[in-house]
């Protein structure tokens, strides 16, 4: 087999002659050129757009990853903001059960060593808790129980308080203890011979002798209702407290307060005196209940529960 090529130009013309082997070589070649080419850059179309996407792949996955350990961030924060609040809330209440435990233990004068709220004992027991911050929680139910517990003895120690405060009430209010802090008694409540008119009569309170100008006190809170002179007493200072009490302070040197004063328990109301109808510096002591007289001596000698003096 032969194939003839015809070439002119130039008027001229000329011919090849191609062997049929030759030929179907030649053109076997370009066609597995070709085919190379075209796989070639179908390869590399491929390569280059699957590589594309795998990196985009990549970065949503990158992506999906920061924005769940964003979640998970944010998941914890709450969790600890959540259990940080409850232990706050904890620690508020455990302040202000020591500081009721406190005044209770000071008012009340308890043994320090047997009733302590300066070094509270540890809450809890033999078994452990795992600690996991979890809502709903082994860790999350002792807190609510520990809180529970605390909210109760919270409740208590106010209940205590408030009956202390009423305790502590009427002993502002109640008559006890003495006009002076220092003297002596020179002359007791009852029958006696009067130190002026040397006569028997009956002595309506009683007498605590000091020097002038010793300081005077109220036994009870109340309201001044005479303060100025009256015959006999000198200068008086009478007081009426609660329940019908009424007190009275007389033969002082000087009154240091007005009637229609309120006046608290313990405070100075005259400075020690002779005058009215007495022969020394003494306080003349009365108490009235319901505007009759009834021995001081009971209420000199009653002993102030919630006074620091004891």
């Amino acid at each position: 087999m032969q194939i003839v090529v015809f070439k002119s130009g130039k008027n001229r013309s000329s011919s090849y002659k191609l062997n049929g082997y030759l030929f179907i070589f030649i053109l076997a070649s370009l066609v597995i050129f070709a085919s190379f080419l075209f796989s070639s850059a179908t390869f590399f179309y491929g390569y280059k757009k699957g590589y594309s996407e795998l990196n985009e792949d990549r970065i949503q996955d990158i992506q999906r990853y920061q924005y769940e350990i964003k979640l998970i961030k944010e998941e914890n924060k709450a969790k600890m903001e959540f259990f940080n609040q409850k232990l706050i809330g904890i620690s508020s209440q455990i302040q202000t059960l020591n500081s009721l435990g406190n005044k209770i233990s000071n008012i009340a004068k308890l043994d320090k060593k047997d009733f302590s709220f300066k070094n509270p004992k540890h809450v809890g027991g033999t078994n452990k808790i795992n600690i996991e911050f979890e809502y709903d929680s082994a860790f999350e139910k002792y807190l609510d129980e520990m809180a529970n517990n605390l909210n109760k003895k919270e409740q208590d120690l106010n209940y205590i308080n408030k009956i202390i405060r009423n305790m502590e009430m009427k002993e502002q209010f109640y008559p006890s203890g003495l006009p002076s802090k220092k003297g002596y008694l020179s002359s007791d409540y009852g029958e006696r011979i009067h130190p002026f008119f040397k006569e028997k009569h009956f002595h309506k309170g009683v007498d605590i002798a000091h020097k002038t100008e010793t300081d005077i006190r109220s036994l009870a809170a109340g309201e001044v209702t005479f303060s100025g002179k009256k015959y006999g007493y000198g200068n008086l200072v009478e007081i009426s407290h609660l329940n019908g009490y009424v007190t009275r302070y007389a033969h002082n040197n000087r009154n240091l307060v007005k009637k229609g004063d309120l006046i608290k328990k313990g405070q100075i109301i005259a400075k020690m005196g002779s005058t009215g109808h007495s022969t020394g510096p003494h306080v003349h002591l009365e108490v009235l209940k319901n505007k009759k007289h009834i021995n001081p001596n009971k209420f000199i000698h009653y002993r102030n529960k919630f006074s620091n003096d004891n």
